[in-house]
């Protein structure tokens, strides 16, 4: 994979934001030195389905150095790497590989949230899944022997669950859908067990999981569904104003796994709600970049 050029990466200045760096050779790099750049992967893919990376995209990178037990020199803080027709940069300082150091990257999709310490723990405060797009973390080790300056690939995980829920009506006008009884907001920690911590739930009065036919939602992991609920609201005929309304449990043995999509079809039927739930690995692959 090619590798972009120091004096490239300093001329996309349209497409990059202001991050600081600290490395020795960042400014007075050592003969042969080779600049740490970012290039996409082939296999990229995003959250969303069915779509690339969107043009302009983003991700937030903290990286470390050092050797043995002391990967504590730091070349990456917080650094936003954007993308543009294929191009990945960044701008406070191209930083270098040192030959004989070994590297500890980590990256937070999209960009704009969380922090990382130099033992790799990323922490992510707040997190409302009913704004956000996904939330991915990835790191990488590379040992830098002085030639292996190829492309690094960050492999990307999903942090959330993806949860959809349709309706066959059976003759049925679906007015609404509502979930509630489940956390969308909730505070990120990637060395705890469990990972989240919820800090609001959706109520029935109070939910933004809320549409009309169909819903494709990123939702908290949870190994209690107790409460989980589904709403919906639905006519027969004409007259809009004569609606029903029904409710089922979204409990699944095992609750909701990041990364996983669960698939919640939903059947009015007399009256009546059934529902089948169908468990399946994210419907992308995992999402990856690449930079050397």
């Amino acid at each position: 994979m090619r590798l972009i050029s120091a004096k490239t990466i300093l001329g996309l200045s349209a497409l990059l934001l202001t991050a600081a760096c600290t490395d020795e050779l960042a400014e007075n790099p050592a003969d042969g030195a080779r600049p740490i750049a970012f290039t996409p992967a082939a296999e990229t893919r995003a959250a969303v389905e069915g779509s690339s990376l969107p043009s302009g995209s983003s991700f937030n990178v903290w990286g470390w150095y050092g050797t043995g037990y002391e990967i504590n020199k730091n070349v990456f803080n917080n650094i936003t790497v954007t993308e543009s027709g294929g191009t990945w940069g960044y701008t406070g300082g191209t930083q270098y590989w040192i030959p004989g150091m070994t590297y500890n990257f980590y990256g937070v999709y999209p960009a704009g949230y969380g922090s990382c310490d130099n033992s790799g723990v990323i922490t992510v405060e707040d997190f409302d899944c009913s704004k956000a797009v996904d939330l991915m973390t990835a790191m990488h080790t590379r040992e830098y022997n002085g030639t292996n300056a190829d492309a690094v690939n960050m492999q990307f995980k999903h942090e959330l669950a993806r949860v959809k829920v349709s309706v066959e009506s059976n003759g049925a006008t679906v007015d609404g859908l509502k979930v509630y009884g489940v956390g969308y907001k909730g505070n990120f920690n990637s060395g705890n067990t469990p990972k989240w911590t919820v800090t609001e739930t959706a109520t029935e009065e109070k939910t933004p999981l809320s549409g009309e036919t169909a819903q494709d939602m990123l939702l908290l992991p949870a190994t209690d569904l107790t409460n989980a609920k589904l709403k919906v609201t639905y006519h027969y005929g004409s007259d809009a104003s004569a609606t029903r309304t029904d409710e089922a449990s979204l409990a699944i043995a095992g609750g909701w796994t990041a990364g996983q999509q669960y698939h919640y079809k939903v059947s009015i039927v007399a009256g009546k709600l059934t529902i089948t739930v169908t468990v399946v690995d994210w419907n992308e692959e995992d999402t990856s970049v690449s930079w050397g």
